[in-house]
């Protein structure tokens, strides 16, 4: 057995595929290619710098879109759904940098060169110098795990997905 990374979702998908992998971490929803299961939703988070001070006990829009972001590449699926959510809520994200790597963006905010939104779980770990806050209406990836519909799968593929969700409904209890 082998574990393969990829950077976005999109290449785990053509991955499933083309038979490269059996099973893969994507982003929720997918096509109907593809059984898919939820294992766990990524809230999305504003990381400010150490200086920054709030005016409000909870993050506003004004605050957060007060300063230019560092936010992924535009074609990347994590900024997609930052910007749906903006859109959908009547408000213009300006971008300051678009960054591939998210230690970059972690280590960029931490020396106060920005106001980053990412997911949670690609912030960690975080510095205890960052300030990290929800968004004003908190936003989620939904990560789940997928395999090729209508595919034959070795026995380790069942087992493998059995022990996830096992562990899954072990950890929500």
């Amino acid at each position: 057995m082998s574990l393969h990374e990829y950077h976005d979702y999109p290449e785990v998908e053509q991955a499933l595929r083309s038979g490269l992998a059996d099973i893969g971490f994507v982003c929720l929803p997918n096509g109907n290619e593809f059984e898919t299961w939820e294992m766990y939703q990524d809230e999305y988070l504003a990381l400010f710098p150490p200086d920054f001070r709030r005016s409000s006990p909870s993050l506003t829009w004004e605050e957060l879109l007060d300063h230019p972001l560092l936010l992924p590449p535009a074609t990347e699926i994590t900024y997609t759904i930052l910007r749906n959510h903006c859109q959908a809520l009547g408000k213009q994200i300006r971008v300051g940098f678009h960054i591939k790597e998210d230690s970059t963006m972690v280590s960029m905010v931490a020396q106060g060169l920005g106001v980053a939104i990412i997911p949670r779980l690609a912030a960690e770990p975080l510095p205890q110098s960052i300030q990290a806050f929800s968004l004003p209406v908190p936003l989620f990836r939904v990560i789940g795990i997928a395999i090729l519909a209508n595919a034959l799968h070795l026995p380790a593929v069942f087992a493998f997905l059995e022990m996830l969700r096992n562990r899954k409904l072990t950890s929500s209890n």
